[in-house]
């Protein structure tokens, strides 16, 4: 089946490439900003993240716990990621990418999935506009815990 772009999101926030991209990446981080990651179980440590590495994400939506496996399919920091995850819907794909820019960072994520068969992408094309409910608040805080970072280095010095 082809890919279904499902929701996109761009901004341009005014830190530091590496400085986003730790804190789109690291947990300590991630857990934070983003309500719905309870927790990442990685293959091996964190730091040792590399393309193809695998994970287990324990995520809540609304009030139903889900556990997914995960792999980087694409790890270039602090310049672009890709996470994939396959579900009875097909396979979920989220992609990052940072660009340097004068004043910051453009950042922009790309959601997509290849539907697993055709009531999935039947139901996908009727329902990805609620897509935007869900990840909007979720980057946009993610936006507000980057410069609340910031601030906290600056202030520290």
């Amino acid at each position: 089946m082809r890919e279904i772009e499902c929701y996109t999101f761009e901004n341009e926030i005014e830190a530091d490439i590496q400085l986003v991209f730790e804190c789109l990446n690291k947990d300590k981080h991630v857990l934070k900003w983003n309500t719905q990651i309870i927790e990442n179980i990685y293959e091996g440590s964190e730091s040792d993240l590399k393309e193809g590495s695998t994970f287990i994400t324990r995520q809540k939506i609304e009030k139903k716990i889900y556990e997914l496996n995960g792999i980087y399919s694409k790890y270039n920091p602090p310049y672009h990621a890709v996470v994939e995850t396959e579900t009875k819907e097909g396979v979920s794909r989220t992609e990052y990418t940072l660009k340097e820019f004068s004043e910051g960072t453009l950042f922009t994520v790309r959601v997509t999935l290849v539907p697993s068969n055709w009531f999935y992408k039947a139901a996908t094309n009727l329902m990805k506009w609620s897509f935007k409910f869900i990840y909007d608040d979720q980057f946009k805080r993610f936006i507000e815990y980057v410069y609340d970072v910031q601030y906290e280095r600056d202030v520290r010095g």
